[in-house]
């Protein structure tokens, strides 16, 4: 009788994983061309897997059980696990926070009453695409700036990672995150694009204020993978989610 359970136990093992390695690999072949995004799929369900996302492929990846959704990324050889973790976006929020603290003492943030323009960027226009890049532009000869439209959004980015890199590195301005707020009117834009903003800006703080330039972990790179897209504010969001977790809260758990 011993031998009999023994065997259904094991018979019923095996049907379980070639259960869970059929919906993984069906969830990857599925959304294959935009797999690029995996990471991002985990960062939707260990932020809010009651969440409905715009994406169906993070809406399907939420409803996997916690096994499935792993061996997902395990087939996809990354490094990142899924795990229950309560609170995570205000982990996220106050690890960039306390960078700006430590770095630059006095300087003003954008990530007040517990970084609402983030998260404003999911609940409020989750769905909405990323709006046109714009900054305000003074002319030597204008009295006052005017907003003009940059040419994609590695424009946007840049301007923000040459102010970011330099004063990280001490050869800036002390005090860049005003310097940035008032070159992109954070204080006067449409609310879409002051989330905008403040989502952008978190996702470089986590990454230049981050001590993990050695990190032999393979984490992914979403938007630089193999074609797919950050087009919408959730996306958006769930990008600066996951720089600030993998360089920011991962490292200090780790540590």
């Amino acid at each position: 009788m011993a031998k009999f359970e023994q065997r259904q136990d094991e018979r019923d093992e095996r049907r379980h994983a070639e259960e869970v390695k059929s919906q993984a690999v069906s969830f990857i072949s599925k959304h294959y061309t935009d797999r690029g995004l995996i990471p991002l799929c985990a960062m939707a369900a260990m932020h809010n897997d009651l969440h409905y996302y715009s994406r169906e492929m993070y809406r399907e990846f939420c409803c996997m059980t916690l096994e499935v959704q792993n061996r997902v990324l395990e087939y996809c050889g990354l490094d990142l696990r899924v795990v229950e973790e309560e609170g995570l976006f205000e982990r996220c929020v106050e690890a960039v926070a306390e960078i700006l603290r430590t770095r630059f003492p006095g300087d003003e943030s954008p990530f007040y009453d517990s970084g609402k323009y983030v998260l404003r960027s999911l609940e409020h226009y989750g769905g909405e695409k990323i709006p046109a890049e714009r900054i305000n532009y003074r002319s030597p000869c204008a009295a006052s700036p005017r907003v003009v439209n940059l040419d994609g959004a590695s424009s946007y980015e840049s301007r923000i990672t040459d102010v970011l890199s330099e004063s990280f590195r001490g050869e800036g301005p002390e005090q860049p995150i005003s310097v940035l707020e008032r070159k992109y009117g954070f204080n006067t834009v449409p609310e879409i694009e002051a989330c905008k903003f403040a989502t952008v800006l978190a996702q470089y703080i986590a990454i230049y204020g981050s001590k993990d330039d050695d990190s032999s972990k393979k984490y992914g790179a979403p938007g630089r993978y193999a074609g797919e897209t950050i087009s919408t504010m959730e996306d958006l969001f769930l990008q600066a989610v996951f720089e600030i977790y993998i360089h920011l809260v991962l490292q200090e758990r780790e540590a």
